[in-house]
């Protein structure tokens, strides 16, 4: 008896993931991205803002038109020499509302943030290196909306936020002739985005 249930549910399972309905896709967009760095040095803590624009392309499956895992990089617009990139995989879940082309959706990534910054040594700063990398891991939550342009083109607004973000580095330094050593993270991480999608 207990080997013939067994059975069933895998023969069940089997045909559950054969029946799923599978398609690819492949999107490309842009949008805007912000983030607060917090420095910590001697006891002080400074929070600084910055803004920039972004290109991001994702790429992945859909799942019944539902569930929607996907690989997304993004390049960010920096200034100087500097440089900021992020890749992140998530998870979307699509709600159908009957006879409508617009599909409002729910999503949860996990995004790795790679900045490299240049310093610029001055009369009152000098520091220890000519470059330092921040590393940020982020778990991000987001809310958007698709609009099926036909049954393959889709069009996607967005935006998410970090619900956690780990990840600092150590920038060395000396001014006025006392060395110090400061502790560089990204505090808060929130972005906004416009995509094009195909589905095949």
């Amino acid at each position: 008896m207990k080997k013939s249930l067994v059975l069933a549910g895998i023969i069940f399972a089997s045909s559950s993931v054969y029946a799923a309905n599978i398609d690819y896709f492949v999107a490309v967009g842009g949008g805007q991205g912000y983030e607060t760095v917090k420095i910590d040095v001697a006891g002080f803590s400074k929070s600084t803002n910055d803004n920039g624009g972004a290109f991001s392309v994702d790429g992945g499956i859909l799942i019944n038109d539902t569930h929607r895992i996907g690989l997304e990089y993004s390049k960010y617009n920096t200034s100087g020499n500097s440089s900021l990139v992020s890749i992140a995989l998530g998870y979307d879940y699509r709600i159908h509302i009957k006879e409508s082309k617009f599909k409002p959706y729910l999503g949860l990534s996990y995004m790795r943030l790679v900045d490299l910054e240049n310093t610029t040594n001055n009369a009152t700063v000098t520091y220890d290196q000519s470059n330092f990398e921040l590393d940020t891991n982020a778990i991000m939550g987001r809310i958007g909306v698709d609009y099926d342009i036909n049954t393959n083109f889709y069009a996607s607004a967005m935006c998410d936020y970090a619900f956690n973000t780990s990840g600092s580095t150590n920038l060395g330094f000396t001014t006025s002739g006392t060395h110090y050593n400061a502790n560089v993270e990204v505090d808060k991480l929130n972005r906004f985005q416009l995509l094009v999608g195909y589905k095949f």
